[in-house]
């Protein structure tokens, strides 16, 4: 007696006695978690290598800065602080500020949305010629700094907010200008 169990034919053909990694499907459904775990490194990486600049993390401490801000532009119009940008050498960086007498002047120049574009340069006073006529009640210095990378900076298509304060951070005076710019005046507001 032949045993039924053993001597059955088989009933799949040939052709789907393939391995498992030779078939469609099981690639097709494995890509869709395996595009999701890399498309989550790819953003993990994102996050840490560009952290988001306009977020504020301590809105008390932000809020009594802006308090602060408030004052120093106050005294800038009581001073009557205005600035202008000099056409000067190249590789040098010039404002002729009217209403102030501090020994430095901090020019600082933040960019729209990149923080690692910021820049901070300290102006010093330029030495007065004598004047030829004396004039009374002009209180007009020029302060410069060499600086290559500001002066290009200032040529190249950008938004920016300059901002110019007295080293003891009284004043200042704070703009949003757009890049390349041939003449700059900041003015108290």
């Amino acid at each position: 007696m032949t045993d039924s169990l053993t001597h059955r034919p088989n009933s799949l053909p040939d052709a789907d006695l393939k391995p498992w990694y030779r078939y469609t499907w099981p690639w097709v459904l494995m890509t869709i978690p395996f595009a999701a775990v890399l498309f989550g490194i790819l953003m993990i990486y994102m996050v840490t290598r560009y952290p988001d600049d306009l977020m504020v993390d301590n809105y008390y401490k932000e809020g009594m800065a802006i308090n602060q801000s408030l004052a120093m532009d106050t005294q800038a119009h009581d001073l009557g602080v205005e600035a202008v940008l000099l056409q000067s050498d190249p590789g040098q960086i010039r404002f002729s500020i009217n209403g102030v007498t501090d020994s430095v002047v901090v020019l600082e120049l933040f960019h729209v949305t990149d923080r690692d574009l910021d820049r901070v340069l300290v102006l010093y006073p330029e030495p007065e010629p004598e004047p030829e006529i004396e004039v009374t009640g002009s209180n007009t210095m020029t302060y410069s700094a060499p600086d290559e990378d500001l002066a290009q900076l200032l040529r190249t298509p950008g938004i920016w907010y300059i901002q110019l304060s007295g080293a003891d951070d009284q004043w200042r005076l704070r703009q949003r200008i757009q890049t390349p710019v041939q003449q700059l005046a900041l003015h108290s507001q």
